[in-house]
């Protein structure tokens, strides 16, 4: 049981990277069309991205009435990229906000260095495990 327990977290872990780093592409390629005319900015949300990729939700469970309702905006699960609404479109059509990019850039980036963190932290504990804390 506890191996499968670990496989879990690797595995978790794994798609966490992956999520980051499908982000990361979104971005690049938003940067990267920021003069095109008519071009859309997408994004991709992290929370759908991980329950595609690991086939549930991990939304929270209320387990006692008193519990605030965990009861939110439906999302399809599959649904990785988006196109951003809700910015306004310049002349050309562009929807692309360079500062705003760069921040959700710089933002992914410490989250993707805080999840290879993670990872190797598992495996510098998988390690001691193996040399029995020498």
């Amino acid at each position: 049981m506890p191996l499968r327990m670990f496989d879990q977290t690797l595995g978790l872990l794994e798609r966490l990277l992956d999520a980051r780093g499908a982000r990361h592409q979104a971005i690049a390629a938003n940067l990267a069309n920021q003069d095109t005319p008519g071009y859309q900015a997408v994004d991709v949300s992290f929370q759908e991205t991980l329950n595609s990729a690991s086939g549930s939700s991990l939304a929270p469970v209320t387990t006692h009435a008193a519990h605030l309702s965990t009861e939110g905006p439906s999302e399809g699960v599959g649904v990785v990229t988006h196109t951003s609404s809700g910015r306004s479109n310049r002349l050309d059509g562009n929807t692309v906000n360079v500062e705003h990019e760069m921040a959700k850039l710089a933002e992914n980036t410490l989250l993707y260095q805080a999840g290879t963190e993670l990872l190797s932290a598992k495996f510098r504990m998988l390690k001691n495990a193996i040399m029995e804390g020498r």
